[in-house]
């Protein structure tokens, strides 16, 4: 596939936390439904199931609008390709270990570092635990998917970096900015630029915003979408769900 089909990513909006949970939402009260039932068009690997986190769910759940979505951005991808879906809504207890757990990875790797400033940093790759409605993780909402993309062997493509991995080259335009600097890629960096391009263009045409500091992440109707697409307000705010069919009885 020619890399001039997919374009270059280019200015990729970096907005505070703030500014996003700025953004209003009014509750859409969308299912939250299974990823995994589709697996002709994308596969569902839950990867912090996969890693025993408890809470962890065993597929990977979202809002009917983002499985809609994600089985368009399925169809714009060529034929020998598939998306794989990582994550997708979270439990408050799987987001506070996962904070935790980047917290601690950044305090060994700058030990020099202030504990106000690790928690900052920490930020770029983990939202804080929800601590009222206004503020939510994404992933809590059920609007936001961890998304990468494999050939129909199962092999994953190359991305430039480990999906969770808490650093610079996370982010989604760091080879088009090296690029950009006048250095010189090599082959495999060339590869991971053109696999960044070909996720983030299906999925950005299927409706969805990316987080800038992680190429894996996307959301759709959430308030980072909301800011980005210049929507009144997210259509989705943070949402309890269970596999237990009776968890939910008092709210029909």
């Amino acid at each position: 596939m020619p890399d001039k089909i997919v374009p270059p990513i280019h200015g990729l909006s970096e907005p505070s936390w703030e500014s996003v949970y700025a953004v209003p939402s009014v509750e859409s009260h969308e299912e939250v439904v299974s990823l995994a039932l589709a697996p002709e068009h994308m596969l569902s690997r839950s990867i912090y199931f996969e890693r025993q986190i408890v809470g962890a769910l065993p597929e990977c759940y979202a809002r009917e609008g983002v499985l809609e979505r994600l089985q368009h951005a399925s169809s714009l991808l060529p034929s020998h390709l598939r998306l794989i879906i990582l994550d997708g809504w979270r439990s408050t207890d799987v987001q506070s270990f996962l904070f935790a757990e980047c917290k601690n990875a950044l305090a060994i790797m700058y030990p020099d570092k202030p504990a106000e400033k690790i928690v900052t940093m920490a930020q770029q790759y983990v939202a804080k635990p929800m601590k009222d409605v206004s503020t939510p993780a994404p992933h809590s909402t059920g609007g936001s998917v961890d998304v990468v993309i494999a050939d129909r062997t199962g092999k994953k493509l190359f991305f430039g970096a480990p999906f969770d991995f808490p650093g610079d080259i996370s982010n989604t335009q760091y080879f088009e900015n090296r690029m950009e600097q006048g250095d010189t890629l090599t082959e495999r960096e060339e590869e991971a630029l053109y696999n960044r391009r070909l996720l983030y263009f299906v999925m950005t045409q299927a409706g969805f915003v990316n987080f800038h500091c992680e190429w894996w992440h996307f959301e759709y109707g959430t308030q980072r979408w909301a800011l980005s697409t210049h929507a009144d307000h997210a259509i989705y705010a943070p949402t309890q769900f269970s596999l237990n069919p009776y968890a939910n009885l008092t709210q029909i």
